[in-house]
């Protein structure tokens, strides 16, 4: 059968007259006919190094939606034209190219019918020995030695491998040189000497690639961006100690979660989700006799300081969610974790009549901000208003779904923030004080603080505000050295008082005592507003879209019609109007509390009571 790597090697001989040389030759010319996959695969490798801290900022904003993660990652891989495989096809070429170079060797080893292949005193076509000592051993060891020296110049200066951590890198070096080593003694040492050449020749591509475009004055931001996200030893240590405890805490509390006889189950992904389920769970306990049990991933949940006979939480991270919801026997389980049946979030096989219920975290539209699918599976559905209604019957209409039960149960956390908001009003009355302006970005991409925060606080400060401004958590947790640099910017005003920076969030006293609210897309506005009945300022920030059929529904989106009726909304190129349009909303406030308390009466079910009615449906169907 014709080999065309052992033609080259015959032709290489033929023009060199030497085996040894013509090896060399041949893996010269392999380096320069794969440059350009090598170019390619580097330039790739660039991409991803740019991009990793926004990808490290969508694992944390996706934290709780893998597939939406994956979406968000494939869009941004197709945008800025990185593909993941690019990167594996120089070592698969060169994985072709060693089997080939294996089997041309042998047909060489064929040809000379046992005679000898000399080079520099050493018979290529014979295959070192490693329990038999000789000169042959010299090929191995420059194997080996090439491998370190190659991997010490990936590691200083290859796009992946500044990308890695050291213990992945030290670990790929150490596979390398074994490998190496292994490889040049079982081959033909014609073929460790190709090897060893290639290592020698990698370096010089990898001068000539970084030459070229140098990954450290391409990626400066990216490389310091990864060194900071990486932890100190001391971190990584105490990390593991926490996993090891965490994983013996899930163990025992899947066994117990397992062995409970359970009617109702309520399920949390975070700590922050159990203000969802508050008035419910608290009408339970007052109403009824049932067991709650509550499973959360989070194991810092606020929920098991609260833990009483009543109210039992469990602890298991998202993997091991899988299979206790797989098993799961229980005759309720309430949740506002959307996607059910999709990830790790599975209706049991266990128990077939399993009641699932979706209870609503907000009053905006579900048909904008949520995949088309993420309502499907569940029976019922814990609607804050009639939109919700409209939304739920619109997509089941469209899809050809089965009529869900749809409960008018309001919105808990309403209830909650209004009767703290009363007790606030009566505790600490206004008192003539110069007006406060709340700023408040969404989580979302493009939002205030990564947008346009210099444009919002220049036209604000030095008009007689005192201007708050809070982050979402997660951009606390994930910036804090950008708020630093912000808190630096106006450290004139801070000292003055004039502007806070508030990143602690276990009170409401911001809220209650803030005179307007500017967000872009958040849902803090229906809280501020249906509470306070104070006007928000929306900044027409980019929109955040999940579903992109939503103008397919033909519906109204809360969350756009209700913008210029909460208050007012500017674009981003006329927030040097801002500082104007927040006096006159504070001026005409009172106008806004009569049109904001009809919106809370038409879009808003049972103000007050819904922990009354979602309670009042759980233990009826549980009775029944």
């Amino acid at each position: 059968m014709f080999n065309p790597l052992e033609f080259i090697l015959s032709q290489a001989y033929l023009l060199v007259g030497d085996y040894g040389w013509a090896i060399l030759l041949f893996a010269v010319l392999v380096r320069v006919v794969l440059f350009p996959t090598n170019l390619a695969a580097h330039k790739n490798a660039l991409r991803f190094l740019k991009l990793q801290p926004t990808l490290n900022l969508m694992k944390i904003r996706f934290a709780a939606d893998r597939e939406a993660l994956y979406e968000e990652q494939n869009k941004l891989f197709k945008k800025e034209g990185y593909n993941p495989f690019v990167g594996l096809m120089p070592l698969i070429l060169q994985l072709l190219i060693v089997v080939g170079m294996l089997q041309a060797m042998y047909g060489f080893i064929e040809q000379m019918a046992g005679a000898a292949m000399p080079f520099l005193g050493l018979d290529l076509g014979e295959t070192p020995l490693i329990g038999a000592p000789s000169p042959l051993w010299v090929i191995p060891v420059l194997s080996g030695v090439t491998a370190v020296i190659f991997c010490f110049f990936q590691t200083v200066l290859s796009p992946g491998a500044l990308g890695q951590g050291r213990a992945a890198n030290l670990g790929l070096t150490v596979f390398t040189v074994i490998f190496s080593l292994y490889f040049a003694f079982v081959t033909p040492a014609g073929v460790g000497l190709y090897w060893t050449a290639g290592n020698v020749l990698g370096v010089f591509v990898l001068l000539i690639l970084n030459a070229m475009y140098n990954p450290r004055h391409l990626a400066t931001e990216a490389l310091a961006a990864i060194r900071a996200a990486r932890k100190s030893p001391i971190e990584k240590k105490e990390s593991c100690q926490r996993q090891k405890a965490l994983a013996a805490r899930e163990k025992a509390d899947a066994a117990r979660f397992m062995a409970a006889d359970k009617r109702l189950v309520f399920y949390a992904l975070s700590g922050g989700q159990y203000k969802y389920y508050k008035t419910i769970i608290d009408y339970l306990i007052e109403h009824s006799d049932i067991i709650i049990h509550y499973l959360s991933n989070d194991p810092d949940d606020a929920v098991f300081a609260r833990a009483d006979g009543r109210l039992v939480p469990y602890y298991a991270g998202q993997r091991k969610t899988m299979s206790l919801m797989l098993k799961l026997e229980t005759d309720i389980l309430a949740t506002t974790v959307q996607g059910l049946s999709t990830y790790h979030f599975k209706r049991s096989m266990a128990k077939s009549d399993i009641e699932y219920i979706y209870i609503e975290h907000g009053p905006a539209s579900t048909h904008l901000t949520a995949r088309a699918e993420a309502y499907d599976r569940f029976d019922t559905i814990f609607c804050t208003g009639p939109h919700h209604v409209a939304e739920m019957r619109r997509r089941e209409e469209m899809a050809g779904l089965p009529r869900k039960t749809l409960v008018k149960a309001g919105y808990g956390l309403y209830d909650q923030l209004a009767a703290a908001y009363a007790e606030h009003k009566k505790a600490a009355p206004d008192v003539s004080q110069r007006p406060q302006i709340l700023v408040a970005p969404s989580w979302q991409a493009d939002n205030i603080m990564e947008l346009c925060l210099d444009e919002v606080l220049e036209a604000l400060i030095g008009r007689g505000f005192k201007i708050i401004v809070r982050p979402h958590p997660q951009y606390v947790r994930m910036f804090a050295p950008q708020i630093k640099q912000v808190c630096d910017r106006y450290a004139a005003a801070v000292a003055d008082g004039e502007l806070v920076f508030e990143t602690d969030f276990s009170g409401n006293e911001a809220i209650f005592t803030s005179d307007v609210l500017i967000t872009d897309w958040s849902g803090i506005a229906f809280e501020f507003s249906y509470c306070t009945l104070r006007p928000s300022i929306f900044v027409n920030t980019p929109m955040k879209v999940t579903n992109p059929d939503w103008e397919s529904y033909g519906l109204p989106v809360l969350d756009i019609s209700l913008r210029g009726q909460l208050g007012l909304s500017l674009d981003v190129a006329e927030l040097g109007q801002l500082g104007r349009v927040a006096e006159e909303c504070i001026a005409a406030r009172d106008d806004y509390g009569e049109r904001i308390s009809r919106i809370v009466e038409e879009y808003l079910f049972y103000p007050g009571r819904s922990g009354e009615i979602g309670g009042k449906y759980i233990m009826r169907r549980i009775t029944s």
